[in-house]
């Protein structure tokens, strides 16, 4: 049963994480980019984590699974708002963050 439920787990992470990497090529700007990042960066992560968690026989494999994943929960959105807070102060807003596509007022 729990190698089902580890299946599954790493299914979805990998599905998510596939999903957020296509996001990054086709997204249209550098903040939605950042989003899709972000995404890859937490659920992707966590659920890919979780399935290699029950997959150990190891107590300390699995606390330090567990520890990757609490530094992850705490250092990305962190990087994901230093990097759009920067973007920002360099003048990257949205209506410059693609200078290849024009859109519509």
């Amino acid at each position: 049963m729990l190698d089902v439920l580890s299946a599954m787990l790493l299914l979805a992470g990998a599905l998510i994480v596939l999903a957020g990497g296509v996001g990054l090529l086709r997204m249209p700007d550098f903040f939605c980019r950042l989003h899709s990042a972000g995404v890859i960066d937490t659920l992707g992560a966590w659920l890919v984590v979780a399935g290699l968690v029950l997959r150990t026989d190891s107590v300390v494999v699995g606390f330090k699974l567990v520890l990757i994943v609490a530094l992850l929960m705490l250092i990305s959105p962190v990087v994901s708002h230093a990097l759009s807070r920067s973007a920002l102060d360099a003048g990257l807003g949205r209506e410059t963050a693609s200078p290849s596509k024009e859109r519509a007022p």
